[in-house]
């Protein structure tokens, strides 16, 4: 699919007979697959971890790639989207979510970590909410993909022919445009649902999301296994436990690949990603988690146990997370140089566009008068909430996502409860 879609996407991001790209898929299972890491796994248990290192650099060279494109890119999560299927929708400017939407990362329950550049892209959401989605492989349904980040719109699944209908109508010169971004953004939005569906609420409490917050911003995996054990409500317990059935190297692993990938700019992050995925497939079969954690689930099938045998905690030393995400011999002998390719030449530290809800750092810009309106009053509750849904035009969830944020990160008893400032 790979090798399919690298060219595809080069040619179709130079013509100048379309104007946007939109990923969609037939199949009932949307954007999942699983083949390939299984081919990745039988290779390592065969002494053989070329084909894996070799799947990798390519993989992570499309997904930046789409994350540079310069023509729109509009990503339609009609179904399950797990793994490489995020990949291929996250990095996109435009990403749908219907109702039949499945979105995760599924790697840790294969000794892996969250890759595909979501290492950068789940950091970036707000409260260590990536974290948590990541850590714990928690499946986000419909809405819940909206809400929390993942999409930037909400449609019908039986509206999707029309709007790719309408899209293909879409045509300017100036592909790069805010103009034209604003414009694929209202045809978008024109498609869009405008209430959540009924009964809808999303899954975690302002009470988690402050849980997930102080636990994720912990230094290290065992200091956020402690923290959760300590606060001790039912919901922190239950994500300990969650956590706990992961194998320590995917946790260590994973945690440091986010950490960093809250700094690096994209293009670093891919590349790091890159290194420890080929370290990882060159670890020694007894001892890879990776290679016994895909055998055990997605060629073998076992159902009970549930987890293969991990590596104990005490394998995982500081010292192998370090070597994991340091170049190495076997870096050198099986990637080619670039690790990743130039393609349009675009590097950033933060996604150029935010086309769905308001983010936390929005919201704080607004309060704190840093937006450019240069007021120098504190607005109410009411206020902040209002000047977000009209300046979206309305958009579906504006007003719950800035009620959510208001409620972890706004201060309103120093000013009898009438003003908000952000604590």
């Amino acid at each position: 699919m790979i090798e399919l879609m690298t060219p595809k996407l080069w040619e179709y991001a130079k013509s100048e007979g379309n104007s946007v790209i939109v990923l969609n898929s037939k199949s009932t299972r949307a954007l999942c697959a699983g083949g390939d890491v299984a081919a990745c796994a039988s290779g390592i248990l065969n002494g053989d971890p070329h084909y894996g290192a070799d799947f990798f650099y390519k993989e992570y060279n499309l997904n930046y790639m789409i994350s540079t494109c310069p023509k729109p890119y509009i990503s339609i999560m009609d179904g399950i989207t797990f793994g490489g299927g995020v990949g291929l929708s996250v990095h996109a400017p435009f990403r749908i979510a219907t109702e039949r939407t499945q979105v995760a990362m599924p790697e840790m329950d294969i000794g892996f970590f969250p890759d595909v550049g979501a290492t950068f892209f789940l950091p970036r959401m707000d409260d260590k909410l990536g974290y948590y989605i990541a850590l714990t492989g928690t499946v986000l349904k419909g809405a819940e993909a909206y809400h929390s980040g993942f999409a930037t719109h909400y449609i019908k699944s039986e509206n999707i022919p029309k709007l790719t209908k309408a899209l293909s109508k879409s045509y300017s010169l100036e592909i790069d445009s805010e103009r034209f971004l604003q414009e694929i953004n209202g045809i978008l939005n024109n498609f869009s649902e405008k209430q959540y569906p009924e009964g809808y609420k999303f899954p975690l409490s302002v009470e988690n999301l402050q849980v997930i917050n102080k636990a994720f911003s912990q230094p290290s995996i065992p200091d956020v296994l402690s923290y959760l054990q300590q606060e001790g409500s039912t919901f922190a317990t239950e994500t300990f436990e969650k956590l706990s059935k992961k194998p320590m190297t995917s946790l260590a692993i994973a945690y440091e690949l986010l950490n960093r990938g809250a700094k690096n700019s994209i293009k670093q992050q891919f590349e790091l990603e890159m290194v420890a995925a080929t370290n990882i497939v060159c670890i020694p079969p007894a001892q890879n988690d990776f290679a016994n954690g895909v055998a055990h689930k997605l060629i073998k099938k076992i159902k009970d146990p549930f987890f293969p045998e991990w590596n104990p905690p005490s394998f995982v030393t500081k010292d192998f997370v370090q070597g994991i995400l340091k170049p190495s011999a076997n870096v050198d002998k099986y990637l080619p140089k670039p690790l990743i390719s130039p393609w349009f030449g675009v590097d950033f530290d933060q996604y150029p566009h935010n086309m769905g809800l308001p983010s936390n750092a929005e919201v704080e810009s607004y309060i704190k008068g840093s937006d450019g309106s240069d007021r120098a009053y504190l607005p109410t509750p009411n206020e902040v909430v209002r000047h977000f849904v009209n300046r979206s035009k309305h958009k579906l969830g504006v007003a719950e996502k800035v009620e959510q944020i208001l409620n972890l990160h706004g201060e309103t008893a120093k000013y009898d409860n009438k003003y908000v400032n952000w604590k």
